[in-house]
């Protein structure tokens, strides 16, 4: 009887892990993705969204600008780690050492900065109009996180008293960002999770936290917003 050495049944479980994904896992769908070292980072232009609308409730319109700064150049991004032609985990590094710091802004002087944080960029960011009737219209948006998972958040902001504040956030799935095209699409609703039907915007939380009526469960229900407080 020949006896393994102990390092076999190591391997053996570590491989049967690593082959126990899930779909939560974020990966980029490209088999053919080359090796790359520091020092060969291959570069893409960064897109970087904007989106039009009342959000100062002064009856004209504003442009809300996405940006991307590297604290480690002191210069904006405009072109960064393509996640198509590199590892992921060598995107998210490279973000990292850049320092980078996603935030929006309005096209008016003296107005309030969002920052949310280190990250890709936007999957999305949308309009969604006067929602709680308070004569601004109101943005969501899904930030393209430096993580391994598929699980995100839709977040919901409004300018209250010169300030961004969020009224409300909810589960979502990143697979529904997935597409197959040479160029990335511009996404004016999040499929099964923010859409407009009938003129209202609907929406449904991946991550239920069990305050839904049980007849609820599963299915889209009106967006309701409060106002700023």
């Amino acid at each position: 009887m020949t006896v393994k050495p102990i390092f076999y049944y190591i391997l053996t479980l570590t491989l049967g892990l690593l082959s126990c994904n899930g779909k939560t896992e974020k990966t980029v769908e490209n088999s053919s993705i080359p090796k790359t070292t520091e020092n060969k980072v291959k570069l893409h232009k960064l897109k970087k969204l904007f989106v039009v609308g009342d959000f100062d409730g002064d009856r004209r319109k504003d442009t809300i600008f996405q940006h991307n700064y590297s604290r480690l150049t002191r210069t904006e991004i405009d072109n960064s780690a393509d996640p198509f032609q590199n590892e992921w985990d060598t995107v998210v590094k490279w973000f990292y050492d850049q320092d980078a710091d996603l935030y929006l802004t309005i096209n008016r002087n003296n107005q309030d900065t969002l920052h949310v944080g280190t990250a890709q960029g936007l999957y999305c960011l949308i309009n969604i109009g006067d929602n709680n009737a308070d004569g601004k219209d109101e943005i969501a948006f899904v930030i393209d996180n430096l993580d391994f998972s598929k699980i995100n958040s839709c977040k919901i902001y409004s300018f209250c008293k010169d300030k961004w504040t969020q009224l409300k956030q909810f589960g979502i799935n990143e697979s529904l960002f997935e597409f197959t095209s040479d160029k990335a699409p511009t996404f004016d609703n999040i499929k099964d999770y923010l859409e407009k039907k009938n003129g209202k915007w609907v929406y449904m939380d991946y991550l239920q936290n069990g305050n839904e009526k049980e007849e609820d469960v599963g299915k889209m229900l009106t967006l309701k917003l409060d106002r700023c407080k």
